[in-house]
């Protein structure tokens, strides 16, 4: 496996790059830029909180007024509706009912 990256052209390239060297006081650095400039956001924040609250408060309303329920329609004097109703109705009638009974099974409760 050592033969792959003596061979390998990428880790070639990397032996021969410089080495990078980092100031000890490099974060330190960055963390001053970024306390003297802070990143101002777009909208003030009071906006901000009356944005996020009137968000919440629709949020709300849309949840609560999602658990009313719809009204249900209302069926007309519908004759067909009702002629396929009472046929369905019926349907028992028609099918085959047969007793099943586990072979086995004990008959006394």
């Amino acid at each position: 496996m050592k033969e792959d990256f003596e061979n390998d052209t990428v880790w070639n390239l990397l032996g021969r790059a410089r080495p990078v060297s980092v100031s000890p006081y490099f974060s330190r650095r960055i963390l001053r830029e970024i306390r003297q400039n802070p990143a101002q956001p777009s909208l003030p924040a009071f906006l901000l909180r009356w944005l996020a609250a009137a968000a919440l408060a629709v949020l709300t309303a849309g949840f609560f007024l999602s658990l009313e329920p719809a009204p249900s329609p209302v069926l007309a004097d519908n004759t067909e509706f009702n002629l396929m109703f009472d046929t369905m109705a019926g349907i028992d009638s028609l099918a085959v009912v047969e007793d099943f009974e586990l072979p086995g099974a004990a008959q006394d409760f």
